[in-house]
């Protein structure tokens, strides 16, 4: 092991967390620029589409994490062809789903409207939005899967540099085309198009530098790549993480759907919550992040200490994160609130409910660093029954103490979630240990 451990595990989360950082950004340039049109039916299409395609496109995060996990071990085994392999076919499962999502374009779209049942004048405008955009989904896919390798190589700078490169070009896209050209939503769709596809080829020749053309050629002609049965540990862990993340996603739409059954301010502030769970996020992926690359490498190499240190010394920096979060929401957490919204109601609400705020971040820590772990070791089924451990028991609790305390209740029920995700990954772990030989 290098003697400055806590320096490759901030190589890792440093840049990760930046890379994170910039795509919220696209989005405040996305409202800035539809905001200046007449009307709120742009910003509201603008809104419903991005919520359309980041549940089309989450539901196949499975993509990212799972060629993390099997790429970081091949690269603990120092197994060059066995990386070059999980390239080839986790690129050819994204391209196949991605071209799947653009087939069924007009079903998804017709199912994504009736489901979230927006005004007639909205739902107009989201379909040219949709239309558009759906052109992206197999680049962004394929980016998904690149993006996978190269964190289980623990080349995030990389990642860094694509992700930026993805935000501005898309930023810049977008201003000129709607703020330049005048051509409104659709501007918007066609830049994340432009800025997709120019990511994608960017990641190909990234692809191409790292273990050039020959090999990947021979692995794509080599008919062994293609039989069906090689690739049952990929799909076998992708479809267990496909699993988890469909139970992720419902209990995080279950919070506004709650919280639209109490009333508008409730809705409104339960919105203002979320973005502090995103603000959480942003850190605490990162030193997931580098459990997934260190502890992955560990993994492959078969070192059971070696992996149970990067364990500990990830968790000794994901809990000082949470601590450091902790203590903004505790000292700014009002100025926050009020930064988001000027609805004297909604801060008041937001504002009665900072005790939870506060504790979110000590309480969600561990099931975020064991994701890293978990995938890191290619525990998939693991990840599945936990979360579906947690997702049974948050059902369970979210009527009652809803009814019993409103929002309070509500945002309670979310805190036992990530807390029994967290505590079920620690009761497994020592089971996970033991697969170590």
């Amino acid at each position: 092991m290098s003697k400055h451990p806590h320096r490759q595990i901030w190589a890792i989360a440093g840049p990760a967390i930046l890379a994170n950082s910039s795509a919220p950004l696209v989005g405040l340039v996305d409202t800035w620029a539809i905001g200046h049109l007449p009307g709120a039916v742009h910003l509201a299409a603008v809104g419903l589409g991005s919520v359309i395609f980041n549940y089309l496109l989450w539901a196949f995060g499975f993509l990212r994490m799972g060629t993390t996990g099997l790429v970081a071990q091949a690269h603990g085994r120092e197994d060059v062809s066995d990386q070059v392999v999980t390239v080839v076919r986790s690129s050819a499962l994204a391209l196949f789903f991605g071209l799947l999502l653009f087939a069924l374009q007009e079903g998804l779209l017709v199912l994504s409207l009736r489901l979230m049942a927006p005004p007639d004048d909205v739902a107009a405008v989201t379909a040219q939005y949709f239309r558009i955009r759906i052109w992206a989904a197999p680049f962004t896919l394929f980016g998904y899967a690149i993006t996978g390798v190269l964190f289980g190589l623990a080349r995030v700078k990389t990642i860094l540099w694509l992700q930026l490169f993805l935000n501005i070009t898309n930023a810049a896209l977008n201003v000129t085309f709607v703020v330049g050209m005048g051509l409104g939503v659709p501007g918007v769709a066609l830049g994340t198009l432009i800025a997709q596809v120019l990511t994608a080829m960017l990641s190909a020749w990234m692809m191409l530098r790292i273990y050039g053309a020959p090999a990947l050629l021979a692995s794509i002609r080599d008919g062994g790549t293609w039989v069906l049965r090689a690739f049952r540990k990929l799909v076998l862990v992708n479809g267990f993480i496909f699993i988890r993340t469909i139970f992720l996603m419902t209990a995080l739409a279950l919070i506004m759907r709650v919280a639209a059954g109490l009333g508008t301010v409730e809705m409104a502030a339960s919105h203002v919550i979320t973005q502090y769970m995103m603000l959480m996020a942003l850190g605490l992926d990162g030193f997931a992040h580098a459990s997934e690359a260190l502890a992955g490498a560990a993994w492959g190499r078969s070192d059971r200490a070696q992996f149970r240190r990067w364990v500990y010394l990830t968790g000794y920096w994901s809990l000082l994160a949470a601590l450091a979060y902790a203590l903004l929401f505790w000292l700014w957490g009002n100025d926050i609130t009020a930064l988001l919204t000027d609805i004297e109601a909604v801060r008041v609400v937001a504002g009665a409910l900072l005790p939870l705020v506060i504790a979110l971040p000590l309480v969600a820590v561990w099931c975020f660093l064991f994701d890293g772990v978990y995938i890191g070791a290619t525990a998939a089924a693991a990840m599945m029954v936990t979360m579906g451990v947690a997702f049974v028991i948050y059902l369970f609790l979210l009527e009652p103490m809803t009814q019993a305390w409103g929002l309070h209740g509500l945002w309670g029920a979310v805190l036992v979630f990530m807390a029994v995700r967290g505590l079920a990954q620690a009761i497994w772990y020592p089971r996970l240990e033991r697969q170590i030989a």
